[in-house]
Formats: C-alpha cells, structure tokens, sequence
C-alpha cells in the first residue's frame, strides 16, 4: 500500500466531507447546540410540569359521607399538620359520578363505616392526567390523616405510640458516594447519547463515500487511476472513521459542558456539593474515551459495508435504517438494571460499550473486561474493514442491481421466463419469513406452545415456493430437485459425521461460557415435547424443519448467491444467516458450521434431497438425545469427557475432508456420464 497515494486519497476524502453541509450539521451542530438547548428545554419542561400540579387547585366532590368526616378531612387537606402542599378544595357536586365523567370535577370520595375504621374510597379517572394526579395527593392526605388519628387514639388510650404503632421501623443508609450516585444515573445516558452521536456522525459520511460516489458517477473514474483497492478503501474507512471519533470528542465535551453547569447548580444550593470531587471521573472517562473510539472505528466500517450495497443516496438511507433501530434499541440495554457487565456480555457490540461505560462511572474497574471490550471492538474493525475490501472487489456488488430491481416488485407478466431469484429477493423473503414465525408463534404458543414452534416453520418452506412461481423460476434448478447418486448420499453421510462432530464441539464450548442457555434451551425442548412420543417428535422436530429449511436456506437463498458470487462466499454468508434464523446465541456457530456443511454438499450433489437427509438425520440425533440420552453413559454429563472430546475430533478431522472427497470424485462420475 503506497502511502503517499492514501494520504492524498485521504485528503481528497476529507475534504469531501466537510464541505457536506449534512455531516458538520450532526458532527458539530447537534452535539454544540441540541444537547444543551434540549437539556434546558426538558428541565424547564419538568420544573413547569412540577411546579403546575403543586400550584393547581383541584376539585373534588363526596358521596354519601357523614358531614362530621367530610369536614375533619377537609379540615385536615386545608391545614398545616399534614406538612402536604397540594391545594385541593371541595366543589359541591349533586351528581359527583357524572360530573368527574365530564371532568368537571377531578376526583370524588365515598366511604365505607365499620365499628373499628373507617374507609374512604377515591374514585377518579386514571386515562385523565389531572384526576389520576389528584388520587395520588388524596392517597397520601388519607394515609398521613389515618397516621395522625392513630396517634391521637393512642395517646388517649394512654399508650406508648411508638411501641404500639411502630416498634419496628426502617432507615435507609446509603453509603454510596456522591460520585457513585451521580455516576449511577449518567451511566444510564450518557453511552446512549454517544452511541447515537456516532450512528449520526458516521452515517452521513459514510454514505457520501460509498453510494454518494456512484450516484455522482465518480466511483467508476476512481477505481480507473492508478491506486490500490485497498487504498481506496482505506482512505475512505479513514476519513468516515475520522469524522466519527471528531464526533465522540465533540460530544464528550457538550455532554462535559452539561455535566459542569449541572455540578456549579447543585453547588451553589447546596453544601453537600463540596464533598462532589469531579477529578474522580478522569480516569474512568479516558478509559472510556480509547473504547469510545475502537467503537466508532467498528462502527464506521459497518455502516459502510452496508451503504457500499446501495447505488443511491436515498436507497443508502433505506438500507441504513434497520442497522439504526437494531444499534439504537441494543444501546438501550443500559437502562435495563440488574444486566452487568461478564465475559460474555464483553462481546457483545453496542451493549459492551453501553456496561462498560456503566460500570466505570460507578467506579467498577475490572481491566480483564475492559481489556476485552476494547479489543473485541477492535477485531470487530478489522472484520468490517475486510468485509469492505471483499465488496469492493466484488462488481456485482459495487454496480449490481439494486433493491428497486427486486422482480417480486414487478409486473408478473414482465418477468421473463426461467429467472433466478437475487441476493435482495431471497433475504426479503427470508426477513418476512422471519417476522412471520416471530409473531404467528408467539400468538400460537400462549395456546399450544409445540405448535408454535412447527407451524410457523412452513413460513419458511412455503415462501421460497410462492417466489419462484412469482418469478416463473426454474423449481428444479432453484430447488436442485434431482436425485442424488449413491455415491453422493455415502460422501454426505461422511461429510455430516465430521461437521456434525465439528458442530457438536463448538456447542460443548460454547455450553460451557453460557451454561445457563444452554440448559434453559434443553429444558424448553424437553417441555415442548412434553406428552409427546418418540415417532411424532422426530416427524414434527427433525423431519419438519429438513424440508422447511432446506427449501429456503439450501435451495432458494443459496441459488441466488452461488450465482452472484464465489462458492466460499456464498457458503459462508447463507450459512451465517442460518445460524442466525434460529435466534439462540448458544445455536448461532454450531448451526452455520452445519449450514455450512448442507451447502455444501447440495452444491456437488446438485440435490436437495442430499442435504435434506443430511439435516434429517442430524435433527433425528437431537431428539435421540433428548429421549435417551440419559441412558448413555457418555451422553449423561453436561460436558463432554476428554474420551469423547478426543472421539469427535477424530471424526471431524478424518470423515470431512473424507466426505468432501467422495463428493468431489461422485461429481466427476456424473460428470463423465
């Protein structure tokens, strides 16, 4: 890589940026002017709202109550001793439940006498803000009016009050510091603020450097001069990558600016601010800061990765938009109490930012975790960044058909006969899928839970099947409905040994970090198919998802990338969203190793039926495991023993590339016959 070109590639992408109204808008306007006139605008809101329901007078009327306790409650609301604010008067009411159903009064009082208490009933209406408000206030007059009149009955009882009525009493003691309570409710905000700070203040740009350049027609002139891809592509990442870590500084220093005004307030109404030491937050805010930025860059090589796919501006903004609301809803995680920081939530993107954060502002310093957070952000960079490369080497990509070529959008009657389906079509049809059997299930599933597992899995078989006769696709090309060579059904027997032992050693490691899930996800199998047999869960749990799955992942997905791309990338990214699809982070690697596998063999085999059976049989050896796997010694334990350990990497070391092989020569023959 020349450097001397990247810098002036640099320059040149540098300056694109700032001279793009859209990027200085969000990078300094935003944080510089927004935040703090937002931040005023919420606490003169709140004061406003505060100060309004304390100095409103509210109306109420009563039904029904002896004249001797309507005026000693009104006596007690109106006076002094209550050490209560609130200004409520009675409005005389002959009507008093029609009249709060027209608001014209904001709450009205029954009561219920026995011979030892009294009871008075608030009635109001809670969708009204101002009755619901008032119940409250009348809730707390009753309850310190009921307090007093216990005392006084006491008293002239001659008793001892605090031994009759309270021997045993409460005291809170915090002894948390005023930096650890301050810390606790900024840890909350602030990492969501800076989270979208760096959404915003790398989208724009990114944008602008990826589609931007091909709606301008200037991409195709910088890929003809005399420079690297990976120049190229570096210089871009660096500039997109600088605009959002200006914009982290920029936003630290408005949030710092807030913090500070804050901080002279309180002190200046308060002597308990003088023991507040501000210093104490350095060191958690450079930590910060350095994870801070490993984020943006992450961040910026992501959201450029998704704005290479588009060719224009407003189809860039279209694709950016699920990427948002899955970052901005992640980034919420840290109002959510009771989720700390572990080794594994470190790896999570977005939200290990967000509890890192949390956790320093609080004061929690455990460098194993920050240290993993940091570069688990960093290796998630490079991941992007290469992923980037890889698209920008692909012309498919770069100057394919974008989404609006998607033919399930176009006339039947002008679609040509024969099509195959796209990249775009098949993941829309996987993404509706998708939502299909999130919703049908959860509804089916509050009634007849095992059906709202199998069920919505037709979602996934019928869908490819809908598109392809849209389409007017070839079904036995798109579905590869030939039979396989017995030849070909030997090499995928040895080809699902050594994955399926390859997917059974990444699930025993990854049991052993989320040991919860993975027990959680045993016992919801074994509760679904609870009253269920051996023969019918085997139909319902192995056979149903092999036909079901197969049709979309194997067949449609899989026909739209291998023609679009290479085999290893087309393997790799239809296996990942597989993995993906069964939403259980415990299933995600040792599902796409599988997928991997499946794909693999439908593409030698040019037969869905081959990795049907493959799917089949590894699904069959799940529920196997399930309804006897407590009778096999080996199987007994929650994690494998060295013996089996050793036993499965035998098989995945030798029957892989052994079933890859037979495949390889089965493909020969058949190409000879």
């Amino acid at each position: 890589m020349n450097d001397k070109k990247l810098r002036t590639l640099y320059k040149k992408e540098i300056l694109d940026v700032i001279r793009d109204k859209k990027t200085i808008l969000t990078m300094v306007v935003l944080p510089v002017i927004l935040y703090p006139l937002l931040f005023l605008v919420v606490m003169q809101v709140v004061s406003m709202i505060n100060t309004s329901q304390q100095e409103r007078t509210y109306y109420i009327a009563y039904e029904k109550v002896d004249e001797e306790d309507r005026q000693a409650l009104n006596d007690w609301i109106a006076g002094d001793a209550d050490k209560l604010d609130y200004v409520i008067k009675e409005a005389k009411s002959d009507h008093p439940s029609k009249d709060l159903e027209e608001e014209k009064i904001d709450a009205y009082i029954t009561t219920t006498v026995t011979d030892s208490q009294i009871t008075y009933e608030i009635h109001y209406l809670s969708a009204e803000t101002n009755s619901a408000t008032v119940s409250d206030m009348l809730k707390e007059e009753i309850d310190a009016y009921g307090k007093q009149q216990a005392e006084k009955n006491a008293k002239d009882a001659g008793l001892d009050v605090k031994r009759v009525l309270y021997p045993v009493t409460a005291k809170l003691m915090d002894v948390s510091s005023n930096e650890s309570a301050v810390g606790s409710i900024l840890g909350s905000v602030i990492p969501f603020l800076l989270i979208t700070s760096i959404l915003m203040g790398s989208m724009y740009p990114a944008i602008d450097a990826t589609a931007g350049e091909k709606e301008r027609g200037t991409l195709e002139t910088l890929l003809t001069l005399p420079i690297g891809n990976m120049e190229l592509i570096m210089s871009k990442f660096l500039s997109v990558a600088t605009i959002a870590v200006i914009s982290v500084f920029i936003n630290v220093l408005s949030i710092g600016g807030i913090a500070a005004y804050l901080y002279a307030t309180i002190r200046s109404l308060t002597e308990s601010a003088n023991a507040f030491h501000l210093g104490s937050f350095v060191p958690a805010i450079l930590i910060s800061i350095v994870c801070i930025i490993a984020f943006a860059l992450f961040m910026s090589a992501l959201v450029m990765c998704v704005c290479a796919f588009a060719k224009s501006f407003k189809e860039a903004n279209n694709y950016i938009s699920p990427l948002t609301l899955v970052v901005l809803l992640t980034a919420y995680i840290g109002f959510i109490p009771n989720i700390e920081l572990d080794a594994r939530m470190a790896l999570v993107p977005v939200a290990n930012i967000c509890l890192l954060m949390k956790d320093l502002l609080v004061f929690k310093y455990d460098f194993t975790l920050i240290l993993l957070v940091l570069f688990s952000n960093i290796i998630y960079a490079f991941i992007a960044v290469w992923l980037l490369g890889k698209i920008y080497n692909s012309e498919s990509i770069l100057f394919g058909e974008s989404a609006s070529g998607i033919k399930l959008f176009e006339r039947r009657k002008n679609i040509k006969k024969g099509s195959l389906p796209s990249i775009q079509e098949s993941l829309l049809i996987l993404v509706v899928a998708v939502l299909l059997m999130v919703y049908a299930g959860g509804i089916m599933s509050l009634s007849h839970p095992l059906m709202g597992v199998i069920v919505p899995q037709f979602f996934i078989g019928i869908l490819p099947i809908l598109a392809c006769f849209y389409i007017k696709g070839d079904a036995k090309k798109i579905f590869a409905l030939h039979l396989p060579k017995p030849k070909a059904l030997l090499g995928s027997l040895l080809l699902l040994l050594g994955a399926g032992s390859c997917s059974l050693l990444a699930g025993n490691v990854l049991s052993y970090f989320f040991a919860d899930n993975s027990r959680s996800l045993n016992e919801e199998y074994m509760t679904l198919l609870n009253g269920v047999s051996f023969i019918p869960a085997i139909l319902l749990i192995a056979l149903t998802p092999a036909i079901c799955e197969e049709l979309m992942f194997r067949g449609y997905m899989f026909t739209a990338f291998r023609h679009k791309m290479s085999l290893p990338k087309a393997v790799f990214i239809v296996s990942v969203l597989f993995g993906i699809s069964h939403m259980s982070l415990i299933k995600l690697i040792p599902t796409a190793i599988l997928g991997a596998a499946l794909a693999y063999a439908i593409y030698k085999t040019d037969s869905i039926f081959a990795s049907g059976m493959m799917h089949f049989l590894n699904n069959a050896f799940s529920v196997f495991i399930l309804y006897y796997g407590d009778r096999i010694a080996v199987l007994n334990d929650e994690q494998m023993g060295l013996p089996m350990i050793i036993g499965l990497l035998v098989l995945a070391v030798v029957c892989t590339p052994l079933g890859m092989k037979v495949l390889e020569k089965g493909l020969d023959v058949a190409a000879q016959q």
